[in-house]
Formats: C-alpha cells, structure tokens, sequence
C-alpha cells in the first residue's frame, strides 16, 4: 500500500470515529418552551383524621346527629415549570354525586359550583368547606326531595389555574390520572356513649391517694381512660377503674348501662381492690365522679374526677350508680 492509500485510509477512519463520538453525546432536551401546565399540580390534604362529614348513630342512644360538619384541607401548588410566583389566580369548583336507585347520578354540569378563589396563592394555603355549604351551593338540583346533605353522597373538587403568563390549567376539562381531582364524601358511623378515650382530671385527691397511688395523682393531675365494649350488649369494660389512683397498679372492671332507667351497674374483676363510684353531676361534656374504695376508711384512698369527652357526643342523664 502506498503513501497516498495510508494517508487516506486514516482520514476515513478519523472521520468514522469522530460520527461516532458526536452520536454519543448527551443531549439535554430543550424545555424553554414547555408550558407550566404540562407538570402543573394541586396536593389536597385534609388536617387531622377528620376526611368526610360525618354522620354519627348512637347504639346506645339511638339518637343520630351529624358529628363532622366542617373540613379544613392543606393545599400546595407544584410544578416543574413555574414557580407559585407565576399564579395569579388558583379556583375550586365542587361537584357531587348523589345515590338514586342505587346507582349515582353526578351533580354539577361542566363547570361545578366554585368555593374557593385564591388570588396571588402562596405555595401552601388552606381551605376549608363545611356540609352546609355544600347543600346551599346545590339545592334545587338534587334527585330526591331533601333538605341536606345525606350520608352517601360523594363530592369531587377540580381547579382551574390561571397563570400571569395567561396559560391556564383547567381540570374540569382537561383531567388525566389521580392528580387533577380530589374527592371525599359524607359518611354514617355506629358510635356508642360509653365507648372511647376520655380525659380524667382529679378535681380532689385524699392525702392516701397521694402517698399511695401508683401513678402518685394530686390535684389537677391528668390522664385517658378507655372505656371499651365489654361482652353483653350494654357492657362496656373499663380499664383502669381508679383514674391512676389505685394502690400497686391499674385495675379494671365492667360497667352496665340501663338507657331506660339511666343506671349505672359497676362490677369489679376483683375482691381485693373494689373501685366504687359515686355520681357528683353530669353535664353534656363532663361527668363528674367522686372515687372511694375498700380502703378509703383505714388509708384515705379517695378522689373526685372529671371525665371530659372531645368527641362530639355527649354524656346520658344518669340517676344512679350501682356498685357491687
């Protein structure tokens, strides 16, 4: 092989790997023209354990009453392609549907019924919607003849997102996936009286409470109670009958409720140590109990304690607490 063929054989082969090295570069896509709608989002987050209205049923009672009626939610705006700055306006529309005949029927038309408008919106807001509401913003439109919201109905929220750039990012149009909606719903719930975790407050403590309380309670001392059901129907077990108060340890016993009559049974798990209850008053929030046990002549052992209920429902009238 000649001079000439060398020279042009190497020319062809610094030509193929040059091809080769710019196909392998990295190219970073050109995203100066994608609008912030594409990655546009809104993240609802209810506050707390409260997701739905609610609609509470007592078995003990038979009373039914609506227990959650307002619902405050976290909002935050995300987006690759713009910052919360670049919003003017975020709006929220509310829909619903209701059951008829068992199947549901969704209320609202295209456009829903607006019932938040946030202007110049920060990246985290809160908005809050309460039962009422969302009657008010419906009614007249429902199937059925009523006059509220009812256990069942489900409710749906879209956004529209105005940009100052004058892109918008309308979901009740254009909603692909989970991320452009939001719902939650108007639910019932079995509830019970003297079912749940109540806050026991020692209004007056006897100085053998004091020295010998296993939990070492005074005055103002705080602490929670479960009251669970027990294994009849109106038997409820109590966990720790004494509030803290007891000698060497918690112990519990059985409580039986009489609605009719408004009496209170209580029955101890044991010989030893017998908790008695001795009723001071009962208002809608607090039932107020004086404590005394098998010890409280020789030791002191005695207290009076507020249970206070925070969960919507309320104490019964009580005429009697029976101790055995």
């Amino acid at each position: 092989m000649n001079i000439k063929n060398l020279l042009l054989l190497f020319c062809l082969t610094l030509l193929t790997l040059t091809s080769c090295d710019e196909e392998d570069e990295i190219r970073t896509p050109d995203t100066s023209n994608v609008p912030w709608t594409a990655s546009a989002v809104l993240n609802i987050t209810p506050q707390g354990e409260d997701t739905n209205f609610i609609y509470n049923i007592n078995q003990s009672t038979g009373d039914e009453f609506w227990g959650i009626t307002d619902l405050t939610f976290d909002v935050s705006f995300e987006s690759e392609y713009a910052s919360i700055e670049q919003i003017s306006k975020i709006d929220i529309y509310a829909f619903i549907e209701e059951e008829v005949g068992g199947a549901y029927k969704y209320i609202g038309g295209p456009s829903g019924k607006l019932v938040a408008s946030i202007s110049e919106p920060t990246e985290d807001f809160q908005i809050t919607l309460s039962k009422d509401q969302m009657y008010d913003l419906f009614e007249g439109e429902f199937s059925t003849s009523r006059t509220d919201i009812l256990p069942g109905d489900l409710f749906e929220l879209k956004w529209v997102i105005t940009g100052k750039d004058g892109n918008v990012l309308d979901t009740r149009v254009d909603c692909y996936g989970f991320t452009c909606t939001y719902g939650f719903q108007a639910a019932s719930k079995i509830v019970d009286t003297w079912v749940g975790e109540f806050e026991a407050t020692w209004i007056e403590v006897g100085p053998g409470t004091v020295t010998y309380s296993y939990s070492r309670v005074n005055v103002g001392a705080k602490r929670l109670v479960n009251f669970v059901p027990g294994d009849a129907n109106g038997e409820y077990d109590i966990m720790d009958m004494s509030f803290g108060g007891a000698y060497g340890g918690p112990r519990g016993g059985t409580m039986t409720w009489n609605g009719d009559t408004g009496t209170i049974t209580i029955t101890f798990a044991e010989s030893y140590y017998t908790s008695q209850y001795e009723l001071v008053s009962v208002t809608p929030e607090v039932l107020t109990l004086k404590w005394t046990n098998n010890f409280s002549t020789r030791y002191a052992e005695y207290g009076t304690v507020e249970l206070r209920r925070y969960d919507g429902l309320t104490w019964p009238e009580i005429t009697e607490i029976i101790n055995y």
